[in-house]
């Protein structure tokens, strides 16, 4: 019998199914309480796609001083923001329910608008794809924008592929008015609104299409390059990340997540064949968005990444077609040929199942990248073999489940909460009405009503390690993939903790134990009390009662890389190399400790 086209297909179960892609989406983004994912590259620009953007809206709820310059401010997610706030609170959970909003709304739209053109099977399985997306997904983990611009930014662009004639003009008007109110990464949404819209008013046999279109896009992008554009300046402000990108931070999407960019240049070659109006504008986006930062020479996963739902729809779009085609007109061939390909699809799938439940490294995200282009490009073959349109699909939807929930729970189930364990620290060794500044100080303070400045401007100052800010060190981080440092810059130590620090600099040892001791009884799960009274022991030679200090901090902080580096020089100095060469692997990444000597002396 012949088949379908898949437009004329139905998908059994889906209505649950789609529950099941709505249910692991908020599961996933919910359960994430640890730093940024430093892999994905949240990390490297978390304070100004996450805590910056909600500032002004926390400090009208909590009645303080915003801490940002007022041109970050973006009023339609202050507004937004502070609603959500009203309801739920200003902590760190009510800062994750709008990015969690915004992805379930990706995970929606891209459902319904590949269903609506080749039915429910398509449309589901490409919504369960983005919601297991490995790269995408751990931007909606935390407090971020970039799930609600990836939103607006395809929401736009399939407006200005819609049949109405002046879509696209409206489009571009809502591109500007949201990327003055919510975020300027809306602006990627503007070069495709506005071409589309000159396509459409150009006399019909004027009007470019096709590679026409593309080779255009391409060469006004390469020409603003020739004039003497700077390559970086001119990518940031196609992509609008004015402020955010830093070059040379911001990990390269070859490293992350290849397959995805692969299928995007593949698809981008095969798809100006296609006569579809409404993903015209799609190829239109992806264009503007990847070759001027190809023509800077670099490909950081940010913003790129706010491309994904727009690439992963794309790409859907074509292999639809292609399959489509390939569908109702398949190759005839022998039975032997359709089960060895059915295998050979099986045995990938066992094997990448295998691999990815395995770790959440670098290597097997690679992998589950590389192996998610290559199963597309399979069930494809499938297809052309003679294979049944919903057999194909379900091999699909379980490649998609065995490569990429994985990856997911074990991230999530591997969360070390450091983030949140910083800021409880926090509240214990500073005085409440102690306000702190620099790049990371609102991000320790969500979830108090604790003042903290982007500059710093403040007594108490969260930097760098190795930024050459002099004062009286209170607390060392390792937040986000960074070293960061608590200091007092200026003013009179004031609180228990701060005059025990101060103490203990001046050479008062007996009388910092004095305070601290007083701090412990009062608070006794103070991991940094317990460190420094255990380091005020050892500079008194009181070691035995030391080490029970030092394991009282981790008892309060199980990760404390500082305790754990205290405790591997006193067991090396004891001779207990097996000892310190475990707190060491804990207290330092395996790569560095391979190319870093343990001072065993």
């Amino acid at each position: 019998m012949r088949n379908l086209h898949p437009s004329q297909q139905k998908f059994p179960l889906a209505g649950l199914l789609l529950g099941v892609v709505i249910c692991v989406v908020l599961v996933l983004c919910g359960e994430s309480n640890g730093d940024p994912d430093v892999t994905t590259g949240v990390a490297s620009v978390f304070p100004e796609t996450g805590t910056w953007p909600f500032a002004t809206a926390r400090a009208q709820i909590l009645e303080i001083d915003a801490g940002i310059e007022p041109r970050r401010d973006a009023p339609l997610l202050t507004l937004i923001s502070s609603f959500i706030f009203t309801f739920f609170g200003s902590d760190v959970g009510a800062m994750k329910v709008l990015p969690a909003l915004s992805f379930l709304a990706v995970v929606l739209l891209v459902t319904v608008t590949l269903a609506r053109r080749y039915g429910e099977g398509a449309g589901i399985l490409l919504g369960l794809i983005v919601a297991l997306q490995p790269t995408l997904l751990p931007w909606a983990s935390v407090p971020n924008v970039v799930p609600l611009a990836a939103f607006c930014v395809l929401a736009l662009t399939l407006l200005a592929g819609s049949r109405y004639r002046w879509g696209p003009w409206l489009a571009l008007g809502l591109c500007g008015l949201l990327s003055w109110g919510l975020t300027p990464l809306i602006l990627m949404a503007a070069p495709p609104c506005w071409i589309e819209g000159l396509r459409r008013i150009t006399p019909h046999r004027l009007r470019p299409e096709g590679w026409v279109l593309t080779v255009l896009v391409a060469a006004t992008i390469v020409s603003l390059r020739q004039v003497g554009a700077d390559p970086i300046a001119l990518a940031s402000g196609l992509t609008g990340c004015f402020h955010d990108f830093q070059p040379g931070a911001v990990p390269g999407i070859l490293e992350i997540d290849p397959g995805w960019l692969i299928a995007v240049v593949a698809a981008l070659i095969a798809g100006p064949r296609g006569r579809d109006a409404r993903f015209r504008p799609l190829r239109v986006l992806l264009v503007a968005g990847l070759l001027p930062w190809v023509v800077a020479g670099t490909l950081p996963v940010f913003p790129l990444v706010v491309l994904i739902p727009a690439g992963l729809l794309y790409i859907a779009n074509v292999l639809a077609q292609r399959s489509g085609s390939l569908t109702m007109y398949p190759v005839v061939v022998r039975r032997g040929s359709r089960v060895a390909l059915t295998l050979f699809v099986l045995g990938c799938l066992m094997v990448a199942s295998f691999t990815s439940a395995l770790s959440d490294g670098p290597s097997v995200r690679i992998g589950t990248s590389l192996a998610m282009a290559m199963m597309a490009v399979g069930v494809v073959l499938a297809l052309r073999a003679g294979m049944r349109s919903q057999q194909a699909i379900w091999i699909a939807v379980a490649t998609t489940v065995a490569l990429s929930l994985p990856v997911n729970l074990h991230r999530i189930g591997h969360e070390q909460q450091l983030w949140e364990t910083s800021r409880e620290e926090l509240v214990r060794i500073l005085p409440q009405g102690a306000s702190i500044g620099g790049r990371w100080a609102l991000a320790l303070t969500i979830g108090s009503q604790r003042e903290a400045r982007l500059e710093g401007k403040s007594e108490h100052q969260v930097v760098v390690e190795g930024s050459g800010v002099e004062g009286l060190h209170l607390e060392s981080y390792a937040l986000c993939g960074e070293k960061l440092s608590l200091i007092r810059s200026s003013g009179t130590p004031y609180g228990v903790f701060e005059v025990a620090c101060a103490l203990q600099a001046s050479g008062m040892r007996s009388e910092a134990r004095t305070d601290l001791a007083l701090l412990l009884r009062a608070d006794p799960t103070c991991s940094a009390a317990w460190e420094r009274f255990a380091i005020l022991l050892l500079e008194d030679g009181i070691e035995d009662l030391a080490v029970e200090c030092l394991f009282f901090s981790l008892h309060g902080n199980p990760h404390r890389a500082s305790t754990h580096r205290e405790l591997a020089r006193l067991y090396a100095r004891r001779g207990m190399l097996r000892e310190s060469l475990h707190h060491m692997l804990i207290a330092e990444e395996r790569a560095v400790l391979s190319q870093t000597p343990i001072p065993w002396r």
